[in-house]
């Protein structure tokens, strides 16, 4: 995806009312201290925390192991938090 302001391949995506914005770097400096009076880099990070990889189910605690052995899901819910060690 680019950036709505300059073309740029866009790295951010900011909510500005029910629009998504997607900005490149040097975009989302700039719209920040516009419109938010911050950092908007650090603001963004803070808003969508990075995937961490789930050893097991949260909601049945079946591991990729298990389905490995069993060739069974424990539950619907697996095929979400599993699917990428399988």
């Amino acid at each position: 995806m680019n950036c709505v302001f300059c073309e740029r391949p866009a790295s951010y995506e900011a909510r500005a009312g029910l629009q998504r914005l997607r900005l490149c770097t040097h975009c989302a400096r700039s719209w920040a201290r516009r419109e938010l009076n911050a950092p908007i880099t650090s603001w963004l990070q803070q808003l969508k925390p990075p995937q961490r990889p789930h050893t097991e189910c949260p909601f049945c605690g079946c591991t990729p192991a298990t389905v490995r052995e069993t060739g069974l899901y424990g539950c619907a819910l697996c095929y979400l938090f599993l699917s990428e060690d399988i």
